[in-house]
């Protein structure tokens, strides 16, 4: 049996890439491999369920017989520069999830007016952008290493930063068989599912609904997740006078109802979101995405097919799309059933087990 090697930071979930490797370490197993997980720190949530997708999940050290006997390791996380001389040659692979490996602040947009970024790494431009924050990135050591990547955005960045060999693997969803019923009391009920975290841009996603307000739209948000900004995000509620409109739910480990009692997710995305798994998620449970156009959202969402894109930070056009769907139910199902066959088409688990069968033969 072939022996899969995850090296992540944490042991729990902390946000989506914890998330893939549990579910894609899961469905590995499945498909006959055996998947081991070593951790650098103690971390996250769920962290009994997030052990129970592995054959074996233990603290890194650069002792651990795994490291020799793997078939495949897979570094998930940027880990410290000096334990890279324990992976073994030529079986070693550098998944990039983020822009930390190019991006010393780590979310590839500017401090101030937080506008999005396209440079290549410099050491001087980026030290001061990052006014001292966080280490230089390790470009050199990590450039030794084949990449992996889910969105050809990211293949793009890490080119533009010298990586040579990059592998893209596609993204998996498992999709859903139940028929979804939209806008069943005619109030259109928008979903956002993340972290409440600044790049989330679940800010903008409230400027937005302030402007949806105004036209007498009837919505509904369950804002599902927790982070730094929820008190910050409660006080634009309040501000913008949308307590009826918008509930939180705080963090959410199962969301398959919230799936299901939604007709629309958002995805407000203000930094370059490297893929956006979660877009996926709406696609299989057959519910149409508004997105801004930032980092990768067009690796699978194709606009006026499975939903709509706007130009990034523009919540009156935002508004303005949202307003249509509300009054357009066959729109909003036709949108959901066309994201449904995409996600069956070209983000198959079928697909992804092959394309990593497919790795495992190179090594």
């Amino acid at each position: 049996m072939k022996r899969v090697l995850y090296i992540g930071k944490y042991n729990g979930i902390v946000g989506g890439i914890e998330r893939y490797m549990q579910q894609s370490a899961q469905l590995l197993r499945r498909s006959g491999l055996a998947v081991h997980c070593l951790y650098m720190e103690q971390g996250g949530r769920e962290q009994q369920s997030f052990a129970d997708a592995f054959d074996s999940i233990q603290k890194f050290s650069p002792e651990n017989e795994l490291l020799q006997k793997a078939d495949i390791v897979i570094v998930h996380n940027i880990i410290p520069v000096e334990f890279l001389q324990f992976m073994p040659e030529g079986k070693t692979f550098f998944f990039a999830h983020d822009h930390n490996i190019y991006c010393r602040r780590h979310h590839y947009y500017t401090p101030i007016g937080r506008i999005n970024c396209h440079r290549k790494y410099n050491k001087f431009f980026c030290a001061l952008c990052s006014l001292g924050r966080n280490a230089a990135p390790p470009l050199a050591e990590y450039r030794k290493l084949p990449a992996l990547v889910l969105s050809d955005f990211m293949a793009g960045n890490l080119r533009k930063n010298g990586f040579e060999k990059i592998v893209k693997l596609p993204a998996f969803i498992q999709c859903s068989e139940k028929k979804h019923s939209f806008m069943p009391d005619n109030v259109l009920r928008i979903l956002f599912l993340g972290q409440l975290i600044r790049g989330k841009g679940a800010d903008l996603m409230l400027k937005t609904f302030s402007d949806l307000a105004k036209v007498d739209i009837p919505f509904t948000c369950t804002v599902a997740g927790d982070g730094n900004d929820r008190p910050m995000l409660e006080a634009l509620v309040k501000k913008y006078h949308l307590q009826q409109q918008v509930h939180f739910t705080g963090f959410v480990s199962s969301p398959e109802k919230l799936w299901d009692n939604c007709d629309v997710f958002f995805f407000p995305v203000r930094w370059q979101e490297p893929f956006g798994l979660v877009g996926l998620e709406a696609m299989a449970h057959g519910i149409p995405v508004v997105a801004f156009d930032t980092g990768g959202v067009r690796e699978w969402l194709l606009p006026s097919e499975n939903g709509i894109i706007v130009p990034e930070k523009k919540t009156i056009s935002a508004a303005g799309m949202l307003g249509v769907l509300a009054q357009n139910r066959e729109l909003l199902e036709s949108m959901g059933k066309r994201g449904a066959e995409l996600a069956k088409e070209r983000f198959s688990e079928k697909q992804f087990v092959k394309k990593f069968q497919q790795l495992l033969e190179l090594q």
